[in-house]
């Protein structure tokens, strides 16, 4: 019997839990929608202009040195003949809402940690299961039989070794990682390979003789914390396999402090009329997203970066809060106004905070109440359809892009402001 599965440890319950990793995550997904790519370099990514990066790589693609985040230009030169594809949202967040359903089966208590990673905590339902190990076994199959994906799940007394251990055995690993494990499986590991050891601390740390992560163990946590400030003690506890952190399942999340979006555009562009059509599609999605989590806020800020990578982010805080696309456009618009050069501007970005949360009512004057009454009900007309049918169901006349046949010269000329990854081309 495997030692997680003995469910006692020093007189007490023992706490178990589960990270789950999904394996090269979109490119998986990609490639059970179409079999036709199964076995081949598959890269997703955010889209298909030069200044993309992969944001998931397949495993075949990753034999030539191909990560997350690896430019596409690159990935074009070391993989030649790999498939790039421009990554669907809808797809993989409908994905992940299904895995999740499944997970609950298993517990109630699931952390959805990101689109591709979720904790389980299944300390008082493991014993239905036939322990942890045969648990994790069975929620592995499911995946499997009803996604047709790959997991790696890892099994851990607390939420750091979990998510160690479902790094160790990709893809499709199982690895049990309890307290008494910690000496002879993680502390051998480069210290890089600590959950939180960016790359950074990890070239600060080897400046100092620390290589492993036992080595990392013995440090003081008085002299971590000389050296790294408020994280030095949290490294020194990680090293030694401490984490008391609970899972916290999605109604137990903390209320969001702020919303938004941002896109670099496909060519640097003083274009008003882009960047225009750029800022109405951030706002719509930011405004979107606000109306979903039945969320307002009073303060819009917008964030331009230039050419030369230098920033600026301006933000202007209203008396009441705000939810809908027009208006959260309006305010943009105006900050940009003021803040816009005549450099070219490289990146756009908006955001609401303020926020509070669980209401979408909004006190208006007199004299604009009728009309902002009318342009809710039709908005959430629009919600309505968009959920039914999809994010891209309905949108702005102004972001939907022209079919080719109709494209003018002045078009190709022109920086696409919205690429297709946020919406379609016009149909007829």
């Amino acid at each position: 019997m495997n030692r997680a599965d003995a469910g006692i440890h020093d007189g007490r319950k023992r706490r178990i839990i589960f990270h789950i990793d999904m394996d090269a995550f979109f490119a998986s997904v990609e490639q059970v929608c179409d079999p036709a790519l199964q076995g081949k370099p598959v890269m997703v990514c955010g889209g298909l202009d030069k200044r993309t990066v992969v944001a998931a790589a397949a495993y075949p693609a990753r034999e030539y040195g191909i990560r997350s985040g690896t430019p596409l230009a690159v990935a074009r030169v070391k993989c030649p003949d790999g498939v790039f594809i421009e990554g669907d949202p809808e797809k993989y967040v409908y994905t992940c809402l299904r895995l999740n359903m499944i997970f609950e089966d298993f517990s109630p208590i699931v952390e959805r940690y990101s689109i591709d990673e979720s904790f389980i905590d299944v300390t008082d339902s493991v014993h239905l299961f036939g322990g942890p190990v045969e648990m994790a076994r069975r929620i592995k199959r499911r995946v499997r039989d009803e996604l047709g994906l790959t997991r790696s799940l890892g099994i851990g007394g607390n939420k750091l070794l979990a998510k160690m251990g479902s790094k160790l055995e990709k893809p499709d690993g199982l690895t049990v990682i309890m307290e008494e494990d910690v000496a002879a499986k993680l502390h051998p590991l480069p210290v890089g390979k600590l959950f939180g050891v960016g790359g950074r601390t990890e070239r600060k740390l080897r400046m100092l003789g620390v290589e492993t992560i036992g080595q990392l163990a013995c440090q003081s946590e008085r002299r971590l914390q000389q050296l790294f400030g408020v994280t030095g003690p949290m490294l020194a506890r990680a090293a030694n396999g401490i984490d008391d952190s609970p899972v916290i399942t999605d109604v137990e999340q903390p209320p969001v402090k702020s919303v938004g979006n941002g896109y670099t555009l496909n060519r640097d562009t003083r274009d008003r009329e882009v960047l225009d059509r750029v800022l109405l599609a951030l706002c719509a999605k930011v405004g979107r997203r606000l109306r979903k989590g039945r969320h307002a806020g009073r303060t819009v800020t917008v964030k331009v970066r230039f050419f030369d990578f230098t920033s600026i982010t301006r933000g202007r805080t209203e008396e009441q809060p705000l939810d809908l696309d027009k208006e959260i456009y309006e305010i943009s618009r105006d900050i940009l106004d003021r803040i816009a050069r005549r450099d070219a501007i490289r990146m756009l970005g908006v955001s609401v905070s303020n926020l509070i949360h669980g209401s979408r009512s909004r006190q208006r004057s007199l004299f604009d109440h009728v009309y902002w009454n009318k342009y809710r009900k039709a908005i959430g007309a629009v919600d309505s359809v968009r959920d039914r049918y999809g994010e891209r169901s309905l949108v702005w006349g102004r972001l939907v892009r022209r079919s080719r046949r109709e494209a003018t010269d002045d078009d190709a000329e022109r920086p696409k402001a919205v690429s297709g990854f946020l919406y379609p081309e016009a149909k007829r």
